[in-house]
Parts: structure tokens; C-alpha cells; sequence
């Protein structure tokens, strides 16, 4: 915005003031009621001074000398206007007195009523885009003089998101029971400084006591929230790369959003639902046993669903072994193989399958089964090892060797087993 120096106001008034002197009525002696008002120097110049058009961040405070001198009468009150609204006193430090402590409009003192001289720290606006700020001084006679100065905002949005590289979850999930679930959040600065973090469930802050976070991919030095929403500190205020571990609720579905704000108000968010679904409890079989298919007739297979043995090819049987190889010696000629029966389908479990004693329903049975991978048999079976079986009318088994018996003389050899479906 062009403004007007102190000495180009001062000899404009000059002209005027003439003018209107020689324009008066002789009878009258017109022209004897103009007052010649205060004037308002353009916003002076000098180092961390603002006096031209301006970009700043987001609430960053800008400085500004402004000078004025009285005309016919003492200068009195000095406003400083955000496109023509007062600006809040919070928001001005009149010469390094501290922000608020001076009124806005400011009355002055009376050594200030024929020259005005101040300096002045405004908190920019937050919004983005260009606002007009203007400083105004009036007289007792309620003549007044200004001086603008246009301040831009250009706002970069501040950024929040999941990451998933390292485990933590960035989508919608579902577990069988109440648990603690991870998240990676990486968080930005936009045009001013973090504020706050907050986790919510359905919408409503939970308590601190459920989230725990660390800079480390390690629950076990995990920090506690100390509240929620948490205030961010130093540098935590330009960015933070967190995990996060919350504890979830019992049952069925709520959405968790992490909700971060910015000192301009800005809020960026992400959010995910997490289902806890309460399963069918498994049934569980043991110490079941599946013999050698070289054994006596009627035995080499099993019946999944009831445990009991049957014979390898026998219409009840889901499993069967693979019998003896008698090429080789008595004492060894066991092949010690497992393959499906009867249409089964026999799995390996996934890399990342939680393990026997961690499946407690039958749908993680099925969930393990359709996350592993078919084999037409075993290797050599071990102690330890576990299988996923489906059979022909859908119904999923979980199969674990506890134990195995190796017979060195005859062909009573049988795999010990714990099932779950």
C-alpha cells in the first residue's frame, strides 16, 4: 500500500490550510474553523523493522516503528486496526512492555500528546491470505491521521499420517480380544508450530492411562501419555516420528483418531476402526493319536472332528500317514509323513501365525488356514510341528505334534496330537 511521507502530509496540510485562508468571506472571516490534524509518518524503516508489504508465517510477530506529530491540538488516543476491526491487546507489545499489558486503543501519556514515538511487536493472523493493518492517531478534537501496511500469510498445511513399514496398523483391523494395537504417526509442522496431540475413541478423548509412545519401535520402554490430549514441547513442536500403543476397548467396533493442532488452530487427522470380535471359543482335542499306516488294518488315519483313529482310506478320516518304506531296515523304515485324505486340504502355517496356544476361537483357526500355504504332505514330521486342515465340508482344524513314538521292531509307530477347530 503507497503511503505518504511525514513532509508530504505536512505541506499538503500547509496547501490546504492556505486554501482555504484565501477562499474566506471578508464579512465573515470564513475559514477560521479548520483544524490542522495530527500527522501520521509512513511506517519508518530500519533493522527487524516492517515498513512496507510484508510476507510472514502464521502468527509470527512482525515490528514497526511509528512516529507522529500533533497539529492544532494534543494528540490523545492511538488504535492499531486489522482491516478496519481494533486488534486485541494480547496481540500487541508496545515497546517491549509485554504483550497486552497496553490497552489497544492506547491513550497517551501526556509527554506523548505533541510528538509520538513507539515501537511496536503484532502477532500476525493465523488465516491465511494478505490483511491490511493501519495505525491511527486522533486529537482532542477528533482529527486523526493513518498509516497502513498490508501483512500476507501463506499457510502450509501442517501433515499427519500413518506409517506401515514397521509394523504398526494404517488400516482398519479386527482382533479376537481386547489388546494393545500400534501405530506409527509421522507428523509435520505446517505454517506454525505443533500444539497438541490427541487420541480419541468414537470421538471422545480416552484416558492417558490407555496410550503409551515411544521414539523406538519398543513397547517395553514405552512412556505413558500424561494426559490426552498431550501438549507437545520443544521440538516436538516441528515434528515427531512416534509409535503408539492404545489399549483398546472389549468389544465390537469403535473408530480411533489421532488428531494433531497447530498454535494457528489447524487440525490434521488419521483414523482407523479397530473391530474386537468376540469368536466362537475353539474346541480342543489331545493327546489323540494318528499310527503308522503300516500298522495293524483299521489304523493309519484320523477323524479330526472326533480324534478317534481310523484306517488311512476310511470315508471318517481327514489325515492319514504315509506308511513305511520296507526297502529299508525295520528300525527305520518308517517314512513319518503326514498328507490329506478324503478331499482335505492340508496348510502350512504363515510366517507370522501366533501360535497354538495363542488360538483361542475358531476363527483364527480359519484365518491361519486361509492365510497359509497347500502342501500335498509333510516333510518328516517333529515334535512341534503344526498343521492346518480343512476339510470337505468347510470345517477348519488346527493340528500340533506333541509328541511322536518311533517302534523299532514292528509298525506300531503313531504321531501324539493336540487339535483345535
Amino acid at each position: 500500500m503507497k503511503q505518504l511521507t511525514f513532509l508530504t502530509k505536512f505541506l499538503f496540510l500547509a496547501l490546504a490550510l492556505s486554501f482555504f485562508a484565501s477562499c474566506g468571506d471578508d464579512e465573515t472571516g470564513g475559514g477560521g474553523d479548520f483544524k490542522l490534524p495530527p500527522v501520521v509518518d509512513a511506517l519508518n524503516s530500519g533493522t527487524d523493522l516492517v515498513s512496507s508489504a510484508t510476507t510472514v508465517d502464521a502468527g509470527a510477530l512482525f515490528k514497526v516503528n511509528v512516529t507522529a506529530a500533533k497539529g492544532d491540538n494534543d494528540m490523545t488516543t492511538f488504535t492499531i486496526l486489522e482491516d478496519g476491526v481494533e486488534l486485541d491487546a494480547s496481540r500487541i507489545n508496545y515497546n517491549g512492555a509485554g504483550a497486552g499489558v497496553v490497552a489497544n486503543p492506547y491513550t497517551l501519556a501526556s509527554s506523548e500528546a505533541a510528538a509520538f514515538d513507539v515501537t511496536i511487536e503484532i502477532m500476525a493472523h493465523t488465516e491465511g491470505g494478505t490483511r491490511t493493518y493501519t495505525f491511527r492517531m486522533a486529537d482532542s478534537a477528533s482529527e486523526t491521521d493513518e498509516t497502513s501496511v498490508d501483512i500476507t500469510v501463506v499457510t502450509t498445511p501442517l501433515m499427519l499420517a500413518f506409517e506401515s513399514a514397521n509394523g504398526g496398523f494404517s488400516a482398519d483391523a479386527t482382533f479376537t480380544m481386547p489388546t494393545a494395537f500400534k501405530v506409527e504417526l509421522i507428523a509435520t509442522k505446517g505454517g506454525s508450530d505443533l500444539s497438541t496431540l490427541v487420541v480419541t475413541e468414537d470421538g471422545t478423548a480416552i484416558d492417558a492411562s490407555r496410550i503409551t509412545f515411544n521414539t523406538d519401535n519398543d513397547a517395553g520402554t514405552a512412556s505413558a501419555f500424561a494426559t490426552n490430549p498431550l501438549d507437545l514441547i520443544d521440538t516436538e513442536k516441528s515434528g515427531f516420528n512416534w509409535f503408539l500403543w492404545v489399549d483398546t476397548h472389549s468389544t465390537g467396533t469403535k473408530t480411533y483418531t489421532f488428531k494433531i493442532t497447530d498454535e494457528a488452530g489447524e487440525v490434521e487427522e488419521v483414523s482407523l476402526a479397530i473391530t474386537i470380535f468376540a469368536g466362537t471359543a475353539v474346541t480342543e482335542l489331545s493327546g489323540k493319536l494318528l499310527k503308522n499306516a503300516a500298522g495293524p488294518v483299521g489304523t493309519g488315519g484320523i477323524d479330526l472332528m472326533t480324534g478317534e483313529g481310523t484306517g488311512s482310506s476310511d470315508a471318517a478320516a481327514h489325515l492319514k500317514d504315509t506308511g513305511s518304506d520296507f526297502s529299508l531296515p525295520n528300525a527305520t523304515n518308517w517314512k513319518q509323513k503326514i498328507a490329506p485324505v478324503n478331499g482335505s486340504i492340508l496348510r502350512t502355517p504363515a510366517a507370522d501365525f501366533a501360535g497354538y496356544g495363542a488360538t483361542l476361537y475358531s476363527e483364527e483357526v480359519a484365518a491361519a488356514f486361509d492365510a497359509g500355504s497347500d502342501i500335498v504332505q509333510t516333510d518328516v514330521v517333529n515334535i512341534g510341528d503344526m498343521f492346518l486342515v480343512r476339510a470337505m465340508d468347510g470345517t477348519t482344524f488346527l493340528v500340533k505334534v506333541d509328541n511322536i513314538n518311533v517302534t523299532t521292531d514292528n509298525n506300531d509307530d503313531y504321531y501324539d496330537l493336540s487339535i483345535k477347530r
